[in-house]
């Protein structure tokens, strides 16, 4: 088990926020490949979504069993293979990093907030933070796409808008590690 939290930390450390430099091409594939099919989606918040949902059997046609577990996995991959490849792409054209800047440093809350910040927030090749237009259009994209994959149950426009609600959190969830994993990997280190 400590060997899995080690990896899911290690795969989540972000860039400093000091000293911007636009991301490249290459770089932004490596991103995609990462984010979407590393080590930490698929064995760490791949699982524990999959997870989550099947304890509560949400939605209940896919069962409280491992079966169910496999869709709920499956759909969940699905889910961020076209946000993330839709943030990257977008973002390829408008100039906007989908990577997360650490901090690093400061009071806890001031780190959070940093956190907060870049859920909606992206930088741009000026590295000015603005609205992150693609991080959107991917959430939102995929949320609506699940429709075509997901039981009735759960397919409605109004469980679309929690899917979206959903992946902003889980961006949020994922800003928070990132910004205190490198702390937390010091002190797994030290123990």
């Amino acid at each position: 088990m400590k060997l899995l939290i080690f990896v899911a930390l290690l795969t989540l450390q972000s860039l400093s926020a000091q000293n911007y430099r636009p991301i490249t091409a290459s770089e932004r594939t490596r991103y995609f490949g990462r984010t979407t099919f590393g080590p930490s989606a698929l064995l760490v918040s791949g699982p524990m979504a999959a997870g989550w949902r099947t304890l509560y059997n949400r939605p209940e046609e896919w069962g409280p069993n491992w079966e169910g577990f496999g869709r709920r996995y499956g759909s969940g991959q699905l889910n961020w293979t076209i946000s993330n490849g839709a943030e990257v792409s977008f973002g390829a054209i408008w100039k906007e990093d989908p990577r997360y800047f650490r901090l690093g440093q400061g009071s806890v809350r001031t780190r959070l907030s940093q956190s907060l910040k870049q859920t909606f927030l992206s930088r741009y090749g000026d590295g000015e933070y603005r609205f992150g237009a693609a991080k959107a259009i991917g959430i939102t994209g995929a949320a609506f796409a699940q429709k075509l994959w997901v039981p009735p149950s759960i397919a409605s426009n109004s469980d679309s808008a929690l899917r979206i609600g959903g992946g902003y959190a889980a961006r949020l969830f994922s800003n928070v590690i990132r910004e205190f994993s490198p702390d937390l990997l010091k002190k797994f280190k030290k123990k």
